[in-house]
């Protein structure tokens, strides 16, 4: 049972982050690629990002996303990516992390208030 709830959790998160995509966004899908010219604010964060992801420190990479987030399109795209990124991660390698979906539905959220963007609640879940 619990194992359905998670996979559930997991579909609505990524069913969010594609509607956000595609309005706000006006992206079909989010995929956050850096080249050399856009190596400005928002392309060293996805660096450190991905670095931190790569190490499995998601906690610590979720503050530095959360510390200097800016409400702007670069960085709500990159944030997107980001909460993609980890709820693509199985429930295994989520919990060596000392992660949940729940923080992962939790961190979006939060995102999502800053740029102005307010969500149904799924607590309890």
């Amino acid at each position: 049972m619990f194992q359905h709830k998670q996979d559930w959790l997991m579909r609505q998160i990524q069913m969010l982050i594609e509607f956000i995509a595609r309005i706000t966004l006006n992206k079909a899908s989010i995929t956050h690629e850096m080249d050399e010219q856009q190596m400005g604010e928002t392309g060293e964060l996805y660096m450190q990002l991905k670095e931190l992801l790569a190490d499995g420190s998601i906690c610590a990479a979720e503050d530095a996303l959360t510390d200097i987030f800016n409400k702007d399109d670069d960085h709500l795209r990159l944030a997107m990516w980001f909460y993609s990124e980890i709820n693509n991660l199985t429930d295994e390698e989520l919990e060596a992390s000392n992660f949940s979906r729940q923080e992962i539905y939790e961190g979006l959220q939060e995102v999502l208030s800053r740029n102005g963007i307010s969500l149904l609640s799924l607590e309890g879940l």
